[in-house]
Parts: C-alpha cells; sequence; structure tokens
C-alpha cells in the first residue's frame, strides 16, 4: 500500500510490542482528511497483518481523545 501511495520514507523508529519484544519500522508520510481538515500524519510500515476491528466484531468501542482520556470496550449483546 506504502508503494502504491508512493508515500515519502521519513525515519526508522523503534517501538516495544505488548509480548515486550523490540521491533524497528520504517517511517513514512502521508497526507489525510480529517474533519474536513488536511493533516500530515506518520505512518509505520510492517509485514505483519494488521489486527484491524475484526478483534472489537461485536463490541462497543468508546475513545475519548484527549490527554488522559478513558477507553472503553464492552461487549454488545
Amino acid at each position: 500500500m506504502i508503494e502504491s501511495l508512493e508515500l515519502p520514507w521519513i525515519f526508522r523508529d523503534s517501538a516495544t510490542l505488548g509480548d515486550g519484544s523490540e521491533v524497528l519500522f520504517d517511517m513514512y508520510r502521508a497526507s489525510v482528511i480529517w474533519h474536513g481538515q488536511y493533516q500530515v500524519v506518520d505512518v509505520a510500515a510492517s509485514e505483519a497483518e494488521p489486527l484491524g476491528i475484526s478483534l472489537l466484531y461485536g463490541s462497543k468501542l468508546q475513545i475519548e481523545a484527549f490527554e488522559v482520556g478513558i477507553v472503553t470496550i464492552e461487549a454488545v449483546r
């Protein structure tokens, strides 16, 4: 996807995964339209399949998207 969009490479960054291991990611730059405004975002390249939304299927996800915001996930019956 990164190649097809011709995103420019910007740097390499490390991250700690859920199992505690450290990995390196190539980072690319992209522009998106968010709330009607163009935003520049960094994109991490990975060979792994993303978890995607399927993990949350059957759940209600609520995110307070600000510093010290609360994230809740509830099963929906």
